[in-house]
């Protein structure tokens, strides 16, 4: 009894074998990039947030040295006030001493104010410029991961490719022999190596 692998067998399964490699390929590609599209989209989204943090933290301190300065020049106003009604000079003395320290005070609190407005404002920009080189790096990261796959599908498309190409060299690609005969079969249909029956 013989049993013939043909080599039209052969082709079918390597050339499935080709056909699900380049599928799946394509699929691993368009996954890893929509991935990458959306990572990098989380970071963009991230960087406008930051920048918007800053321009809210500018704001703010605007607004603290604003409600400083009004602090100040209603205190020099009571101050002013309290002295008229005593009828203290405010150009010399204590007097003057006193509401210099008071405008020197208001400024030093709207100062400070700004300080620390632009110090939170700058670490949110550097957040916006560590998110945006994130999301150029998950873009790079995409298309690198993109190219590694595409390399390693084409590797095993032409892996079966080639098997494909050695199955061509053979008319069979099996030969099974039983019975009651020695030896083997050596393509030739007219005569068998060794003896019959033996």
């Amino acid at each position: 009894m013989c049993v013939v692998i043909g080599t039209t067998a052969a082709y079918v399964l390597m050339a499935a074998s080709a056909a699900t490699a380049v599928v799946g390929t394509a699929y691993a590609m368009n996954a890893e990039k929509k991935a990458a599209a959306y990572n990098a989209q989380v970071d963009v989204q991230n960087a406008k947030l930051a920048n918007t943090q800053a321009q809210n933290a500018n704001a703010m301190g605007s607004y603290e040295a604003d409600q400083a300065r009004i602090r100040g020049n209603l205190m020099r106003g009571q101050q002013l006030a309290t002295m008229a009604a005593n009828n203290v000079d405010v150009t010399t003395g204590s007097a003057a001493d006193i509401l210099g320290d008071t405008a020197m005070t208001t400024a030093t609190d709207e100062r400070q104010a700004r300080i620390n407005a632009a110090q939170r404002a700058y670490g949110f920009q550097v957040q916006s410029l560590s998110d945006m080189g994130a999301a150029q790096y998950a873009k790079y990261q995409g298309k690198t991961q993109a190219t590694g796959t595409l390399i390693s599908g084409l590797s095993s498309v032409m892996g079966s490719m080639s098997r494909m190409g050695g199955a061509g060299m053979n008319s069979t690609s099996t030969l099974a022999t039983s019975g009651n005969y020695g030896g083997m079969y050596n393509g030739d249909t007219s005569a068998f190596m060794g003896s019959y029956g033996q």
